[in-house]
């Protein structure tokens, strides 16, 4: 079960703590995938993937641009479905990542 109190993350007891506030956070493998609130810098690529050490793995790599077209919007939402990573921006699109190395892999629409 994961909790979260503004930029902790808590799994199983085991606090992780980060400099920005958590959004959402999903665990998969051993894994943690967390949706950061950005700041005004309009930092896009607020999905990173940690440990369970809050070791980073990686950050989500910008969509090209024949899967989310030149609009970016931050990230809202985050979910591991199936063994399958899918992270939702402001604009409802849902993409879906690498689970291994934060590559979008394809985009649908939610809304």
């Amino acid at each position: 079960m994961i909790e979260i109190e503004n930029n902790k993350v808590i799994i199983n007891g085991k606090e992780m703590q980060f400099n920005n506030k958590v959004i959402e956070a999903a665990e998969y493998e051993k894994k943690v995938i967390i949706v950061f609130e950005t700041d005004e810098d309009g930092g896009y690529d607020n999905v990173f993937c940690y440990t369970l050490e809050s070791q980073l793995l990686w950050r989500i790599k910008p969509a090209p641009v024949e899967i989310g077209g030149t609009a970016r919007s931050p990230y809202v939402g985050v979910d591991v479905i199936d063994g399958r990573c899918r992270a939702i921006d402001f604009f409802g699109r849902r993409f879906w990542v690498n689970i291994e190395n934060g590559d979008i892999i394809s985009k649908d629409i939610v809304k």
